[in-house]
């Protein structure tokens, strides 16, 4: 599914477009230059976009387009031009005129005008368990590499490959996360609506799932020849993310540990996982339950979770493509019944999103 945009639309706004100016006063008292800053525009639920028009004849539009028209990105749409178009939609009060009256008349005119800057196309990882999805995002960070650009950098829970500088990059991202951590931490931005966050079997999903993200910058779009919204389709955003990911590799130690996390009942694999990870379980439980957990843990694999885990052992590599087999999940058996109560919250539904 397609999540982030950074776009620039040629259009024709009747005014700027800014939430206040930051102005530079030379000495003299004259105006050297002003700066607008970005206005964030509240769409479905809790999510927001960032727009901004310095000149009337560009837009500048940045955001989760995904969170904005549905209120989740849990599943959605491959198609750029669909979702940008919902979005401009939601948008339309804030422009100060219509679309048309922008110069915006139907979506294909839209992919004339639109060039993109950052682009994120996305898939869901399903696993058994909770502790199989940590079990791989560990695996991951030990073991994943990318030929030339090498092992990802692991980060508060977060793993990334490629440009590993935060949200500002111009080549590419692959950014691999457990969504059930992401939904439960909390932050603003990152939670679900409250019905779905009181929903046993969507937080079930999310806590088995693991969100890997490609994001491509500006300049891998210039070189690819996707600048242009009207480059892209839905085929598009599903090779874009299989070629990336495709140039993932793993150490056969990921192989190796999925035999131990299925000596493991469920409510142990968590933990085993977590501390493969390398976590301080100790801080992150009440010391009843450290040691009942350690107890346990040791009788069924040998493992003792009250010391660091070793680094993995060189072994040979094996492809992505082999790790992911049938782990790319689809549209969830429950999206009908929440589909249908975003809609009547005003959320904005897509026919064939997965």
């Amino acid at each position: 599914m397609i999540d982030w945009l950074t776009v620039k639309i040629r259009v024709q706004l009747p005014a700027p477009i800014a939430d206040g100016w930051t102005l530079k006063i030379r000495g003299d008292g004259t105006e050297a230059y002003r700066c607008p800053h970005r206005l964030s525009v509240g769409g479905s639920f809790e999510s927001a976009l960032t727009i901004r028009a310095v000149v009337r004849d560009e837009l500048e539009l940045s955001g989760n387009v995904a969170k904005f028209v549905q209120g989740h990105n849990l599943y959605g749409s491959d198609d750029p031009l669909a979702v940008l178009w919902a979005a401009l939609q939601r948008l339309e009060p804030h422009l100060g005129a219509s679309l048309a009256e922008i110069g915006l008349t139907s979506p294909s005119e839209l992919g004339e005008r639109t060039t993109i800057s950052r682009i994120d196309c996305t898939k869901m990882l399903q696993f058994d368990s909770a502790g199989d999805a940590l079990s791989f995002l560990r695996s991951a960070e030990a073991t994943g590499r990318i030929p030339r650009r090498g092992r990802g950098v692991f980060k508060q829970g977060t793993l990334v490959y490629g440009d590993a500088q935060g949200k500002r990059f111009t080549r590419w991202q692959i950014v691999v996360y457990s969504k059930g951590q992401e939904i439960g931490a909390r932050e603003p931005g990152h939670r679900l609506p409250e019905f779905m966050m009181v929903d046993r079997e969507i937080l079930d999903f999310c806590n088995r799932s693991i969100r890997v993200e490609v994001r491509v910058g500006r300049n891998e779009l210039r070189e690819k020849g996707l600048r242009a919204l009207s480059a892209w389709s839905e085929a598009t955003s599903d090779a874009i993310w299989r070629d990336y990911v495709g140039q993932l590799s793993f150490n056969e130690a990921f192989v190796d540990e999925a035999a131990e996390l299925a000596k493991l009942p469920d409510h142990l694999r968590g933990t085993f996982a977590q501390w493969k990870l390398g976590q301080d379980l100790r801080k992150a439980m009440t010391k009843a339950k450290f040691y009942r957990h350690r107890r346990m843990i040791e009788a069924l694999t040998g493992y003792d979770i009250s010391i660091p885990p070793a680094a993995p052992a060189t072994a040979s590599v094996v492809p992505i493509k082999r790790v992911l087999e049938g782990r790319i999940g689809g549209r969830p058996g429950w999206a009908d019944r929440v589909d249908a109560q975003l809609l009547s919250a005003g959320a904005v539904v897509f026919p064939r999103a997965a």
